[in-house]
């Protein structure tokens, strides 16, 4: 284990921001991160898309922020081998001053083929990495250890990540998953004689407005992430039909996107919370297509 998920929860705060690479220019991914330091969110998160590199871009991001975390959510480990991946948080960590938190997961069997690799068995393949990850040599400048927490939806990646890193941050999941997945990692912790409580990060969609354009623009966003087998599978784990699933059911779309107000969007971020997530990473899409949507941003704002 990197670090302790004690360091990781005062790294992240309980509610930041979740921005894909692949939807801004990194300039204006710049200007949005330090909005979003000012509005008081605890982290910022980016994603690994294929063709897109994360750890240039939060390099960036570190010398132009002062406060917020900084998180990758989550960096493929077909990406990188696992030296190259350790060197990488640590030199991030270093140059945010201790402000960032590394992710690491195993992707889709898609985007590992666009790569150019095999996709293999997910707990097998994450388990080597993390011992390669592990014996990576200390630093000789001493660099801080980022916390390390795993993309896991299903149990057997959550106990993976209860034992071998800072926590877990499954990724498009509801309300309830949240609740199991805060049970699981509780359980395999004790278990184990760990000591700390793993950390659970989680993300929420969340869309300023009502009406049939945001449930449209909502049900399509969800759409795209159901065109990967794992969160199908997730959402059939979750109790869904397999019809709910194929047609993107209003309830899906309900249980997986928060949608109203200001008032409405902060009360989902406060159940999950509620439901055992140390830590919300929220996405903040428009009706309109619009990527970290500055308007929702604020609604959501930890100060306003």
């Amino acid at each position: 284990m990197t670090s302790t998920a004690a360091t990781a929860r005062d790294r992240l705060g309980s509610v930041g921001v979740f921005v894909s690479i692949a939807a801004l220019p990194p300039r204006d991914l710049v200007s949005f991160a330090q909005e979003a330091e000012d509005l008081g969110f605890g982290a910022l998160w980016v994603n690994e898309p294929v063709g897109g590199e994360p750890f240039t871009v939060l390099g960036a991001l570190a010398m132009r922020t002062e406060r917020i975390g900084l998180g990758v959510g989550i960096a493929s480990v077909y990406a990188r081998d696992a030296f190259a991946a350790h060197a990488g948080a640590r030199t991030l960590a270093d140059l945010s001053g201790g402000r960032f938190v590394m992710g690491l997961g195993v992707s889709h069997r898609s985007s590992v083929a666009a790569r150019g690799h095999a996709y293999g068995p997910p707990l097998a393949t994450m388990r080597a990495y993390l011992d390669a990850y592990d014996a990576v040599p200390p630093s000789p400048s001493a660099v801080e250890e980022p916390p390390l927490v795993l993309a896991a939806l299903g149990p057997r990646m959550l106990g993976l990540a209860a034992t071998r890193a800072a926590g877990a941050f499954p990724f498009l999941v509801t309300t309830e998953q949240v609740r199991g997945a805060r049970r699981t990692l509780d359980e395999v912790a004790r278990s184990a004689g760990r000591e700390d409580r793993p950390l659970l990060v989680t993300s929420l969609i969340a869309m300023l407005g009502s009406g049939s354009e945001v449930r449209d623009a909502a049900r399509a966003i969800v759409a795209r992430y159901l065109a990967q087998p794992a969160y199908r599978d997730s959402m059939l784990r979750a109790g869904f039909a397999a019809e709910d699933v194929e047609v993107v059911s209003d309830p899906l779309v309900d249980a997986l996107v928060a949608t109203g107000d200001g008032s409405a969007l902060r009360s989902r971020v406060a159940l999950m919370r509620d439901a055992g997530a140390d830590h919300v990473a929220v996405l903040t899409p428009s009706a309109t297509g619009r990527h970290a949507d500055l308007s929702t941003a604020h609604a959501i704002a930890p100060i306003g």
